[in-house]
């Protein structure tokens, strides 16, 4: 079992903006048993047995969506 963190922060400049997305490989593993989003406003958002190899869209407070 290993824990994975990274951290996005939005901003930019003129005409542009930074990429929000988070990767996270999983080597072999077929899910990440747990993803917890700690959001700056101080809430947390946790998942549970998320399948490898796809897009999750997670908006603060919300039920995450998935895509291939």
């Amino acid at each position: 079992e290993r824990t994975l963190f990274d951290e996005t922060r939005s901003g930019g400049s003129y005409y542009s903006q930074n990429d929000l997305r988070l990767h996270f490989g999983l080597g072999a593993a077929q899910q990440a048993k747990s993803v917890e989003i700690r959001w700056p406003s101080g809430a947390i958002d946790k998942l549970a047995n998320v399948a490898a190899n796809q897009v999750v869209v997670v908006k603060e407070g919300a039920h995450p969506s998935a895509s291939n």
